[in-house]
């Protein structure tokens, strides 16, 4: 069956989860499907340079713009849109979310990346919009299904749960990958865009209580400063953040690599580590590509419970802690540290988990979703 898919999303060469991810579903289903065809209409915070996949472009901050492309659509002949859905990429609570989708006459999918129990009175409608005009809604986890049914009153046969993907990377030896970026004793480390919800503070005010134990810990922050972060206050949180471990004197224990890094050298790190901490401060994040990126390459995971970790890290799978509580943070390190084998088991029920949702598997289910839409729509128009 010919399919032609339009991906409304952020896109790479921009430097975020949401790109990254629609460019390893666009390159997966045409790689296990060569009569599937892809097209991208980019959602914009500044102009890029993309490549031949891009067609159309949205500038995020403007309705008009995202109008313009509903019309765009409408003319392109695609047999359905997928649509990658992150409140900040539809306005700042994705407030033009309902009259773009009203203007789009074309089948639709929606992937939700962002969902909350509590939302705002625009967020709500947005999230309406959706479930309304969508033919199907895929979510990560059974949670944001549940809170789609609860909070949203979702149908429950309109949402589908496809777990994160990951990339399939080449797990190398931790020591042989310490060697090679010139690192040496206990690693933790956390990636992906900087801002203030990741809860970086609490991991530094952790560390003296780890050194004691441990003195030959070090913690990586990997990832740039989030745009949307930068252009509100610059470094001003990374600045905090070395400020902060100057004053506890850790600072030659925190290494900041401030870039958004190539899949293969973000592989590097991560083999290199020893534990992975997400300490997020935001209850009800629904998805995390840094912390499932971590668990295919069976690195222990300490988080805080937000919404996707819960789920993702149970069955011994890695270590929940409070919100906002570097005490918490310093004995699950610790008890990491002193304990292989609780660490050799927790390691292996990870990589397990982790190397069973690679991108070629998960990429046929959104294929299977997308076909059977096709033809529904097909079916539909014969009546």
């Amino acid at each position: 069956m010919k399919l032609t898919v339009i991906f409304v999303s952020s896109y790479l060469p921009r430097k975020c989860g949401i790109a990254t991810f629609t460019d390893d579903l666009v390159k997966n289903l045409e790689k296990i499907n060569v009569n599937v065809h892809c097209r991208i209409v980019a959602i914009e915070d500044k102009k890029y340079r993309y490549n031949r996949r891009v067609k159309f472009r949205i500038n995020q901050k403007e309705k008009e713009s995202f109008l313009a492309a509903a019309d765009w659509l409408n003319n392109s002949k695609a047999d359905l849109i997928n649509l990658q859905h992150q409140f900040l990429l539809y306005g700042e609570e994705g407030e033009f979310t309902r009259s773009f989708l009203n203007r789009i006459k074309l089948p639709i999918i929606t992937t939700i990346h962002t969902l909350s129990t509590q939302p705002t009175k625009r967020e709500k409608e947005a999230i309406k919009a959706i479930l309304r005009k969508s033919k199907k809604v895929t979510v990560m986890i059974n949670y944001a299904q549940d809170i789609l049914k609860k909070v949203y009153q979702a149908p429950e046969e309109k949402v589908v749960v496809i777990p994160h993907p990951v990339p399939e990377i080449e797990k190398i030896d931790r020591e042989r990958a310490k060697s090679e970026l010139g690192l040496k004793g206990n690693i933790i480390s956390t990636f992906g865009l900087i801002r203030r919800d990741k809860g970086i503070e609490y991991a530094i005010e952790a560390l003296p209580e780890i050194l004691k134990e441990h003195p030959k810990t070090f913690y990586l922050v990997i990832g740039k400063t989030h745009p949307s972060h930068q252009a509100k206050e610059g470094e001003r949180y990374r600045e905090e953040l070395s400020e902060k471990a100057e004053k506890l004197g850790v600072r030659k224990n925190v290494k900041f690599i401030n870039r958004f890094l190539p899949l293969k050298e973000l592989a590097g790190y991560l083999c290199a580590t020893d534990i992975f901490l997400t300490p997020y401060l935001g209850a009800e994040q629904v998805s995390s590509g840094a912390l499932i990126y971590g668990l295919s390459l069976g690195r222990i995971c300490i988080s805080t419970p937000f919404s996707y970790a819960k789920e993702i890290l149970s069955s011994g799978r890695g270590i929940l802690i409070e919100f906002r509580k570097s005490r918490a943070i310093a004995e699950a390190v610790n008890r990491i540290l002193k304990d292989e084998k609780l660490r050799k088991n927790m390691e292996g029920k990870a990589y397990q988990y982790g190397r069973n949702l690679p991108w070629s598997e998960v990429a046929k289910r959104y294929l299977k979703l997308f076909q059977e839409s096709k033809q529904t729509e097909k079916n539909s128009l014969n009546l």
